[in-house]
């Protein structure tokens, strides 16, 4: 009878190790994944300092509304975008104008080098992108874009003297 305790005990401890031994595969394989996924992610932040940095990239819509709680317009099909390259700026966006209802919709189409103030300021979540134009009226426009560098999502607002804020919300990428 000992003989079968010392057999099954054997078995068990045999059996026990065996299991061990995936086990530290895997968890080392998850330990490596997780070590490659940080080093993707810390790339990429690097990638859009780098991005903000040089002054050329591009911002595109996917909604907007005006402020405070107008109703949403969401971009179907139509890639508007504003683009800030060294330089100058080409802005072609949809805008909600007026500073009292009924508000009209129109396009902001300019290429312009008339930026006043730029300044770009990183914080925890990213940059904050800020300059000024006249954009060849008599009506200043104050620009602010928040790029959240995780996910590349931007939120921008554009104040004006004359009309309410206008927010839009769509993604930032690169210009080559």
């Amino acid at each position: 009878m000992k003989y079968i305790y010392l057999m099954l005990a054997a078995t068990l401890i045999a059996v026990s190790a065996s299991a061990q031994s995936p086990r530290n595969e895997m968890e080392s394989r998850h330990e490596e994944r997780v070590q490659q996924r940080d080093i993707r992610h810390q790339n990429d932040l690097k990638f859009m300092d780098s991005v903000v940095l040089s002054r050329n990239f591009q911002f595109n819509p996917d909604r907007f509304q005006q402020e405070p709680a107008g109703m949403m317009h969401s971009i179907y099909g139509i890639q508007y975008m504003l683009a800030i390259r060294d330089n100058y700026m080409d802005i072609d966006m949809p805008y909600i104008a007026g500073s009292v209802p009924p508000y009209r919709l129109k396009i902001i189409n300019y290429i312009t080098f008339d930026m006043q103030n730029y300044a770009a300021v990183q914080d925890e979540d990213g940059w904050t992108v800020s300059f000024s134009s006249n954009l060849y009226t008599g009506n200043k426009y104050t620009f602010t874009l928040k790029i959240y560098s995780i996910t590349r999502e931007g939120v921008l607002n554009i104040a004006s003297d004359a009309f309410p804020t206008v927010t839009y919300y769509g993604s930032v990428q690169a210009i080559y």
